[in-house]
């Protein structure tokens, strides 16, 4: 994770260096820093933060942007992209969401599943059936649940019976889902210890699915982020049909242009590996 990246925007690495106490580049780069280890939930979402915000920094000059949203642990690199928060101030806000989230999914073991070919309103039912909940609508009949281990697997056993395909996600907990109160309650005192700015450039909220602008708006969305669904579907949709069809991936991977190409037909979308090319390379 974040290979191009470093020497692109050294600050970027630097600063979360210095924030987080261990050798960021070294984590992202080689997997492991010290006892920082990259496959766990707390070092994950830091360095994901960091390279969504160091991809960002590196285009600055180079691309302009109407407007920045982000999926999950990516909204807080849009934060800092649209100006409406610090790097410092986000790094402090993922360590404490990292360790919060870690922390209430070893209370409540549980887990998430991707769940395709059904109809959200059929998955919303099988999920408030078994105990389940709707961890994100990523697009048309592509969907995931979030909940503990036994209800988790009521609803995928009943998702298969159904007619759907499921597939479970290597994931240390359930995220996005009514497990994480215990973690949302601990991310409000923090939230609260933070300035937050009125955003340089629209900025919206994956779990509002709608623009954000005010600090207490700006809260409410991080904090609803955690027990809430990724509304991706909705958001990539209003964008599209508020600015365009034009989108750049600035996340590790490339998994959020493949969903962002499956909900808006046709969409022109970047990712690192065309944004990054060196001036006067080939693209």
């Amino acid at each position: 994770m974040g290979r191009g990246l470093v020497e692109a925007a050294p600050t970027v690495f630097a600063t979360a260096s210095e924030v987080l106490g261990v050798d960021v580049t070294e984590l992202c780069l080689e997997g492991r820093s010290g006892s920082a280890d990259l496959l766990t939930t707390r070092w994950a979402q830091p360095a994901v933060l960091v390279c969504s915000v160091a991809a960002f920094s590196a285009l600055a000059g180079r691309e302009s942007f109407a407007a920045v949203a982000g999926h999950s642990v990516g909204e807080y690199a849009a934060l800092v992209a649209s100006e409406a928060l610090e790097l410092s101030d986000a790094l402090v806000l993922i360590r404490e969401r990292a360790d919060a989230t870690d922390d209430a999914g070893r209370a409540t073991p549980g887990g998430m599943a991707a769940v395709m070919r059904i109809e959200r309103d059929a998955l919303e039912a099988l999920c408030a059936e078994h105990g389940a909940a709707l961890a994100a609508d990523n697009g048309p009949g592509q969907f995931v649940v979030s909940g503990s281990i036994d209800a988790l697997e009521r609803t995928v056993e009943a998702a298969t019976s159904a007619g759907a395909v499921c597939r479970r996600l290597e994931v240390a907990a359930a995220f996005h889902s009514p497990v994480m109160a215990a973690a949302a309650e601990r991310l409000a005192s923090a939230l609260d210890g933070v300035t937050f700015a009125t955003p340089s450039i629209e900025l919206w909220s994956s779990t509002a699915a709608a623009p954000v602008s005010t600090p207490d708006e700006i809260r409410a969305a991080l904090l609803n982020q955690l027990t809430s669904p990724v509304r991706w579907r909705e958001t990539i949709e209003g964008l599209a049909a508020r600015l365009g069809a034009a989108f750049s991936d600035l996340g590790p991977g490339r998994v959020v242009a493949g969903l962002t190409k499956r909900i808006v037909k046709g969409a022109q979308i970047k990712t690192l590996d065309d944004l990054l090319v060196p001036a006067g390379g080939a693209s």
